[in-house]
Formats: structure tokens, C-alpha cells, sequence
């Protein structure tokens, strides 16, 4: 009996061939491609059925069975047990010797050429030559294509493209010239961009005399490599067209065919460095932006077994990867080999595939993985094992057959998801950095941006603004190194401009231009790869997150994504998965009571925005969002009391999140949802060091949406009041401050508390800019309402009035006043009276006690600042600066002055905010001289606000 399956399958017996139907045929295929294997049912049946989109019943596969028993023993017994085709638990196995099918038969003698090809070139090539001849066409026959066979089938091909290269090598070694020019042309049609053959054909057009087309083979093959690679020959085709230039002598030897060496009795020759054998790509462009991530994985794959780089999708792995395997190589001296396991979809082809990469024939008997630990077993190699996440659960076993104790074999793997095995070192890879707050300046992703930029288009001029669009790309894609490609290589058709406007608008939508065939040309494309492993819940929370814009947090992506058919406690573990997948990134607390956080790139939010559209699930879960921000306003503290569970510091956590439905209920749909929110953060802006944004979404918000509720619109217009007064423009504040209050003469009791917190934090900003007409009137207003309402109210009414008042009254009367207020509110928790307080008692003192009493008060100010939620800001230093000029420290005030004024340009805020600063400076300057005042405003340019305000006492 013999099996030709180098082709068209056949079962020849007695010189008799017979052709199998197609589903007989598919069953034999499969137990050849895992030959004197168990084979399970279900695999056959998979592979039987694959191309009919369904699954025939049991009975049927047992019928195709038996048809390739019939043709495989046609003279057995009936009832006596198939010798070859046999049944064993679960499954079947076709037990054949080498000498009994094409395929074992080819693999062996390709494994013979290889072991005999130094040794006995004349043995090797005829080992060649009669595994070539077995080749008919595709192996398996009309199987070649199915899926389950790709594995299969590429591992053949790929030999024989190993045996055909070694044969023109034999022919060289053998001195066969002739032979080895006619047949290394045949094979460069076949594989042009292999530097072998063309080192081969060079070689042997030499050795034949023929110098001239040795040398036009070189120009032909550096044209060819730059034309579909980008790149010039390797170091091994350079050398040989410098020996030819210089007729090397050695070159006519047949020993030359290979790397030469110098001769060992050489007392001179140094010896030259075995390279380890290996299919990495030889040239790829430089690697950008991972100089620590190499040394350091270079470092550890050495000391340890496995180590799994893990990461999102386009960030890198597999270059990274790469690059780690060229530079620790020389620890491996047995080998270095990539195996791109992507295209695979079965656990059973990995092992076949590794064996393929590295070069191992398989023995007639026994399974590939006992063949792969027991090759491994004694040779120091490192695998590179890529684009591992779609067979985690599948890889265990083979990883642990490979790194049994006995191994010195090490295995570097690339996942979006770690392998779960015992060892494994796990290192994430997070994208490039990117351009922070416009400072392009060490920025990864800017770099790696611009190099690909200038290979693609090297007459590009980059001034200002061109470097600013790409700081903008470079952001926008998240530092994604492959969306960085990606948008780079659209220079050759499009202008920055236009880049930077799709990677704002569809990041997933940039797409490979030109080059080889990859079924994953786009980026949504790449992250669908990983978004098809996911589990149905995990999949609902990934879409779900995409309406959370920016860093979220626990309890967020709870609230939000919780709902049917899931509920919010399950929310926080798929979180984790997702996370775990390389679906979501983890931002862990830096600080003590600091709440971690997660966030989708931009690409794969984007991908998950599309799967909500299709899923029809966008207006749910953008009401779910709404719904979590109506629950966290309703948290706020009130009454002008201490921020004791971090309401403002939370809020801003999630203000990525809040940003999004405002921009959905001011900008998208404009609707009564941006008053009802506005109205409500209405000390957030300045708290937290927002105005600039704030100023944004007040202005849209006045005058306000349709619908809006009266008192949320004239909240709103009071707080858009208060944040040009913030400014100093109270030129155009006092047109809305009067209009706002005139809407807010009838207030509904449950907004009550609002609206008085409100006008006694407007207050506050008239009291800041020293602005007692404002004061008094809010003061007149605060009084009413206050008459016969909270406790609370009144000591915020009481304290407004005072300072209102401050003008007027004895200053001695005003510290009196002030005094007794500031502790009222202390011990009653209405901070908000003791800030007020505080900024009069500051600015009394230097009429009263002293300025050194001032700067005890403005310190108790930043204190109660900060109790309330708020961040140290800069009109605490401005103050600062004036107490600290009035006892005569001229230099230092300067330098306070100038860190109030930085302070308040990066915050929005108008400078100066007190009368006073700009007369004190010209004091200053004078007194001095301008260099000296130069300096200390220079020196105060560099003060953070925790060493302007002396927070560190």
C-alpha cells in the first residue's frame, strides 16, 4: 500500500491507484496530516463538513470511514480489525510507516539531505532530488485550502522550498555549475526576495565563468528588494558582490558556496562569531521609542523561561518582540525562530508549525509535541512565539512540553492576554508617549511619528505648524504605534491637516496602503481580532465603555454599563478581563486614597462605538450615562460645607465622562441636561482649576437650551457671572449678574440651598477682586433669604454683609466681626463663611495687627480652601505677596507676584485680581532697580503654587 497525497490524493495498491470521493478523501487528508495520530471525531467531522456550513451526523462520518478502510485493505476480512485505519477512544488513527505515504516519505528524505549536506553533498542532493520527485501538486489534494489543513499544508511547502534551496546548494558543493545556473534562475521566479537563492546564483554564474551576470544578478536583486521592500540587500549578498568585484579566489571553490571561515591553523585568523540559525526578518526600519523596554527584555529572556510581552492591539508586541530575539540571539546558539501562530485556529497545528519554523522532521511514529520535547530537550533555542491570545487555553500543554526541567530552550511570547502559565514572566507594553499639553519634547510617539513621516515623504517641509498637527495625531491615536504608521504613510496622498481630521473622526478607520495581502488591513479590523475572543458579557461592557470618554472609574463604568441584562456588581471582574485582554488600560492609584482608574485607547473606543450603533444600544447607554451623572450631582456637598468623601476630587476623576454629556446636551442635541449639570458644579471650575473649560460650556449654555428649567438657566447665568468676574471683565459679568438675579426672586425650596451657596461663592469672587458693590448687593439678597432658612444660610449671609461693609466700618470693628464669624462657621462646618472670613482678616491685618498676622489668615484660608475640595490656587499667592511686601521683604514679594501671575494664566483666571498688586510692583521696580527686580520675578517664574504658599511648613 502506498498514499500519494503530494497532490491529488491516492491510495495506490499493487500498482493500482484509486481516487477517493470528496468527503472520503477530506477523512483520509486529516489523518495524514496527523499521521500514526489520534485524530478525535470531532476534528474529522469539522473538517468533513467545513465547506457546507453544517455538521453531518455521526453515522455519516463512520460511513466515510469506512469507505477509506475499504479502499486502504481491500482484502481484509469481514470483521477481522483494520490494521491501518484504526479506532481508538474518541477518535481514529492512520498507522503507516514512512515508506507508505508521499508526504513521510518526502519529509524524511528532506531531513536526511539536511543532515548530510556538509558531510556528503553527492548523498544530499540525491536525497533531494527523489523528495522532490514524490511533489505532485498541492499537498492533500482538494484539501489543500480548507482551514484546518493551513498549518499542514504550509509546513510541506515550506520544507520544500528548503529542499529545493539545499539542492542548488549541493549541486555548488558537488560542482555541478552548469545544474545549479539553470536551476537557481527556475527557483529566484520562485522565491525573488530570498537572499539565498540569489547568493546561489550569483555564486554560480561565477564559477561558470560569467563574472558580468553574477554582478547584474546583485543589481537586479538590490532593485527588486528596494522596489517591493524598501530596503538594500543584506550584509551576506553585500559581501559576495565585494568578493566578485574583487575576483576573491575562494570563490571558485565549492566550499565557497558557504560562509567561508579562516583556516584553523592560522595562527592570524581570528576567529569569526557563529551566528545562531534563525527566520527573523533580516532588515526592519529602526526601532523608536523602546530603548528601556529592549535592554530590559533582552536582560530577562535570558534568566528566564518564558516571557509574554502583553498588550492592545498595533502597540508594538510583535517589533518589539523581534528586535529582543536579534539582540539576546547570541545566548541561544542552537537557533532563534519566529513562529507567527495568527493565521492559526487550531491547538493541534501549533505544534506542527513550531516544528515546521525550526526545521524538525517528524519521525514515522510518535506526536509532534513528544518529537519538539525531546528535540528541544538538549538545544539551547529561543522561540519567539507571536500573536498567541486566540489559543491561551490551547498553549498550555506545548508551552509546558517545551520548558520541561530539562530544557534550555526559552520561550518569548506576543498576546494580548498573559498565558497563564506557572513562570511565565508577564511584561505590559503601553503605547508611546505622547506630546503632553503641547510639549513635544520626549515625546515616543512624535518621534516614531515624524521618522515614518520623512521615509514616506522626504521632501515634506515641517515648520510650526506642521508639528503641531502631528503633536495632535500623535494624541489623538493614543500613541499607537501602528495608527502611527498607519496616519504616517498618508502623507504620499494626504496633508497633515486632513490626517489629523480622520484620526479625530474615525481613528479605526485608518488602513494599510499597498504592500503584501493581510486579511486585517484597517485598525478596526486588528482589534476586531480581539474583540471575536470575548465572551457575551465582556463584549456588552466593551461596547457599553465606549461612551465614557477619558479616564473613568469602578463605580463609573458600573453605573453606566450595569444595566440589563447585567447588573453593576458584575461590572468591576469584566473590567478586569477586559483589561486582561489588552481591551481597556488599568491607570493604578499613584497616591494614598487615590482610586484607580481604567481607559479605552481611542482606537478601540472607537471600534466599540461602532459595535453600540450596530448593537442598537447607543440611546440606552448614553441615558445610563446621564443617569450616573444625575446620581453624582446628587452627592455634592452642600451648605458650604467640607468636601469629607472627595465629592469635587471624584468628579474630576470622571470629568472625561461628564465632558462627554455635555458636549452630547450642548453641542450634539442641545437640551435642558447642560443647565441642570451646570448649575450644580457651580464652584467645580475653580475648585479644581477649570475655568478656562468652564468659561466653554457656561457660554453655550447662555442663553439657555429649550426647556431648560428657570432656576438651572438663571444658576447657570450667575455662575457664567461669576466666571467673567474670575476674569476681572466685570464690565460684561454686571449685565448677567443682574439679569441672573432678577430670575432668581422665586426660588423652589428644594433648590434653595443652591442658589444660597451660590451667591455666597459669587460673593466670594467680588470680595477676591476687592468689588464691594457686588458684595453689598449679593449681601442685601443673601440677607432675605436667609430670614427665616438654615442656620447655615445666615452665617453665609453674615459674613457677605460684613465684608460688604468693610469699606464703611472701623477696622478694628470689621476684625472683631470677622473673627467671631470665622469661628462660628468653624465649629459649625460652614466653610464657606470661613473663607470669606479669612480674605478679610488677611487684608485688615496690615491696618491692624500686623502682616504677620495677615499671612497666619491667608494660610488658614488655603486650609479651609482645601478642606472644601478646592486646590491651592493663585489669588492665595497674590495675597501672599502683598503681606509679604508690607513687611519689606521687596525681592520675595516680587517673586510671589510673578508665580501668582504664571499660576493664573495657566488657570484662565484674570491678573492681577487685587488693586493694590500693580502699585506695590511699581514700588518694587523702583526701589530695586530693574536688574534686581528682573531677577526676582524670573526666580519667581520657577515656584511651584506648594512653595509660593509655604506648604511645607
Amino acid at each position: 500500500m502506498r498514499i500519494h497525497d503530494l497532490g491529488p490524493v491516492e491510495v495506490e495498491i499493487d500498482g493500482r491507484r484509486t481516487q477517493l470521493g470528496a468527503r472520503p478523501q477530506a477523512v483520509l487528508a486529516v489523518l495524514l496530516s496527523h499521521a500514526n495520530e489520534r485524530v478525535s471525531v470531532a476534528a474529522l467531522a469539522e473538517a468533513v463538513w467545513a465547506d457546507s456550513g453544517r455538521m453531518g451526523s455521526q453515522s455519516t462520518l463512520e460511513s466515510h470511514v469506512w469507505r477509506v478502510r475499504q479502499v486502504l485493505e481491500p482484502d481484509r476480512p469481514h470483521r477481522q480489525a483494520s490494521r491501518v485505519l484504526l479506532t481508538e477512544s474518541g477518535g481514529y488513527r492512520l498507522a503507516v510507516d514512512v515508506d507508505q505515504a508521499d508526504s513521510l516519505e518526502f519529509l524524511d528524505l528532506a531531513g536526511q539531505s539536511r543532515d548530510l549536506v556538509d558531510a556528503d553533498p553527492r548523498r544530499s542532493l540525491r536525497c533531494c532530488e527523489e523528495a522532490l520527485a514524490l511533489w505532485r501538486g498541492d499537498p492533500f489534494g482538494a484539501s489543500a485550502d480548507a482551514l484546518w489543513a493551513a498549518a499542514a499544508v504550509s509546513r510541506l511547502v515550506e520544507i520544500r522550498e528548503q529542499v529545493q534551496i539545499r539542492r542548488v546548494q549541493a549541486l555548488l558543493a558537488c560542482g555541478e555549475v552548469d545544474r545549479a545556473v539553470v536551476d537557481s534562475g527556475t527557483l529566484i521566479r520562485d522565491l525573488p526576495l530570498n537572499e539565498d537563492v540569489w547568493a546561489q546564483r550569483m555564486t554560480a554564474l561565477y564559477r561558470a565563468g560569467r563574472p558580468d551576470e553574477a554582478l547584474q544578478a546583485f543589481r537586479t536583486a538590490r532593485d527588486l528588494m528596494l522596489e517591493e521592500l524598501g530596503l538594500d540587500p543584506g550584509p551576506t549578498l553585500q559581501n559576495l558582490h565585494a568578493r566578485i568585484l574583487a575576483q576573491d579566489e575562494d570563490l571558485h571553490h565549492p566550499q565557497s558556496a558557504q560562509p567561508t571561515a579562516q583556516p584553523a591553523s592560522s595562527p592570524t585568523a581570528a576567529p569569526h562569531p557563529v551566528r545562531p540559525a534563525t527566520n527573523l526578518p533580516r532588515r526592519l526600519p529602526p526601532l523608536i521609542g523602546r530603548g528601556a523596554e529592549l535592554a530590559s527584555l533582552t536582560a530577562l529572556i535570558a534568566d528566564h523561561g518564558l516571557v509574554t510581552v502583553v498588550g492592545a492591539a498595533g502597540c508594538g508586541k510583535t517589533r518589539l518582540a523581534i528586535e529582543v530575539a536579534r539582540h539576546g540571539g547570541e545566548t541561544f546558539p542552537d537557533g532563534v525562530f519566529i513562529v507567527d501562530l495568527g493565521s492559526v485556529e487550531r491547538s493541534g497545528l501549533v505544534a506542527e508549525l513550531v516544528a515546521s519554523v525550526i526545521g524538525l522532521a517528524p519521525a514515522p511514529a510518535g506526536s509532534v509535541e513528544e518529537q519538539l520535547r525531546q528535540h528541544l530537550a538538549d538545544q539551547q533555542i529561543l522561540l519567539v512565539l507571536d500573536n498567541c491570545e486566540h489559543l491561551v487555553p490551547m498553549l498550555y500543554d506545548l508551552i509546558m512540553e517545551v520548558l520541561d526541567d530539562d530544557s534550555d530552550t526559552h520561550v518569548l511570547a506576543t498576546s494580548r492576554e498573559p498565558l497563564a502559565v506557572p513562570g511565565e514572566i508577564t511584561w505590559p507594553l503601553n503605547p508611546l508617549i505622547t506630546p503632553a499639553d503641547g510639549d513635544r519634547a520626549g515625546s515616543t510617539a512624535l518621534e516614531l511619528f515624524l521618522a515614518r513621516v520623512r521615509e514616506a515623504n522626504p521632501t515634506l517641509a515641517l515648520d510650526d505648524v506642521s508639528l503641531d498637527l502631528a503633536a495632535e495625531i500623535c494624541n489623538d491615536v493614543d500613541g499607537l504605534p501602528l495608527a502611527l504608521e498607519l496616519a504616517a504613510a498618508r502623507v504620499r496622498t494626504a496633508s497633515l491637516s486632513e490626517i489629523a481630521d480622520q484620526v479625530r473622526t474615525d481613528p479605526g478607520g485608518l488602513r494599510r496602503v499597498g504592500g503584501r495581502g493581510d486579511h486585517r488591513r484597517t485598525l478596526r479590523q486588528v482589534i476586531e481580532w480581539s474583540h471575536r475572543l470575548l465572551e457575551p458579557e465582556e463584549r456588552l461592557v466593551h461596547r457599553r465603555l465606549s461612551v465614557l470618554r477619558g479616564a473613568f472609574t469602578r463605580d463609573c463604568a458600573a453605573t453606566v454599563a450595569g444595566f440589563a441584562p447585567l447588573s453593576p456588581g458584575q461590572v468591576p471582574d469584566l473590567l478586569e478581563s477586559l483589561v486582561n485582554r489588552s481591551l481597556l488600560l488599568a491607570l493604578r492609584a499613584e497616591e494614598p486614597g487615590e482610586e484607580s482608574t481604567f481607559r479605552q485607547l481611542a482606537t478601540v473606543r472607537a471600534h466599540a462605538a461602532l459595535a453600540l450603533r450596530e448593537a442598537d444600544e447607543s440611546i440606552a447607554t448614553i441615558d445610563s450615562r446621564h443617569d450616573w451623572l444625575r446620581g453624582m450631582l446628587a452627592r455634592r456637598p452642600g451648605d458650604g460645607r467640607a468636601d469629607e468623601h472627595g465629592w469635587y476630587r471624584e468628579l474630576d476623576v470622571d470629568f472625561a465622562t461628564v465632558r462627554a454629556s455635555l458636549e452630547s446636551t450642548l453641542v450634539d442635541d442641545p437640551g435642558p441636561l447642560g443647565c441642570f449639570v451646570l448649575s450644580r458644579v457651580s464652584n467645580f471650575w475653580y475648585h479644581r482649576g477649570r475655568m478656562i473649560e468652564g468659561l466653554k460650556w457656561l457660554q453655550l449654555a447662555v442663553p439657555a437650551p429649550v426647556g431648560s428649567d428657570p432656576t438651572d438657566a438663571a444658576m447657570t447665568e450667575l455662575n457664567l457671572a461669576a466666571a467673567e468676574g474670575m476674569r476681572g471683565r466685570f464690565d460684561s459679568s454686571r449685565p448677567l449678574f443682574d439679569h441672573a438675579l432678577a430670575e432668581l426672586r422665586e426660588v423652589p425650596p428644594d433648590r434653595l440651598t443652591d442658589v444660597v451657596e451660590l451667591l455666597a461663592s459669587a460673593a466670594l469672587v467680588g470680595a477676591l477682586h476687592r468689588n464691594f458693590q457686588m458684595v453689598a448687593v449679593l449681601g442685601r439678597r443673601l440677607q432675605e433669604m436667609a430670614a427665616d432658612g438654615d442656620p447655615a444660610f445666615r452665617l453665609m449671609a453674615d459674613a457677605v454683609t460684613c465684608f460688604a461693609e468693610i469699606e464703611s466700618t472701623p477696622p478694628q470693628i470689621s476684625v472683631e466681626r470677622a473673627t467671631e464669624l470665622y469661628h462660628r462657621g468653624l465649629a459649625d462646618g460652614v466653610l464657606l463663611t470661613c473663607w470669606i472670613c479669612c480674605i478679610m482678616l488677611a487684608a485688615l491685618s496690615v491696618r491692624t495687627s500686623g502682616p504677620e498676622e495677615g499671612l497666619i489668615w491667608n494660610h488658614r484660608m488655603i486650609e479651609v480652601q482645601i478642606r472644601l475640595g478646592a486646590r491651592p490656587e493663585s489669588m492665595p499667592i497674590e495675597g501672599r505677596a502683598l503681606l509679604i511686601m508690607a513687611t519689606g521683604q521687596l525681592r520675595e514679594g516680587v517673586a510671589l507676584f510673578a508665580a501668582s501671575e504664571a499660576q493664573s494664566r495657566r488657570a484662565g483666571l484674570g491678573w492681577p485680581a487685587m488693586p493694590a498688586t500693580e502699585g506695590q510692583l511699581a514700588m518694587a521696580r523702583e526701589r530695586l532697580g530693574e536688574e534686581a527686580y528682573r531677577a526676582a520675578w524670573e526666580a519667581g517664574l520657577s515656584l511651584t503654587i506648594e512653595e509660593a504658599l509655604d506648604l511645607e511648613r
